[in-house]
């Protein structure tokens, strides 16, 4: 996954702090990074998912 990408998610997941189920709009906001028209992964795309979750946990767990 480019450093460009991971960078842009937690600028995301920082900005967005507040926001109702933050791991999953996060998820919606970076969709075209992960999912094909028919809804199927992308190569490289459950990695994207992962990443968003694990920079979330990290972030924001106590």
């Amino acid at each position: 996954m480019p450093k460009e990408l991971k960078t842009a998610i937690i600028k995301w997941l920082l900005g967005n702090e507040n926001q109702w189920q933050r791991v999953n709009a996060c998820t919606e906001a970076f969709r075209e990074y992960i999912y094909n028209k028919s809804g199927n992964y992308l190569i490289g795309g459950e990695a994207v998912v992962e990443f968003i979750a694990a920079a979330d946990k990290l972030i924001y767990s106590k």
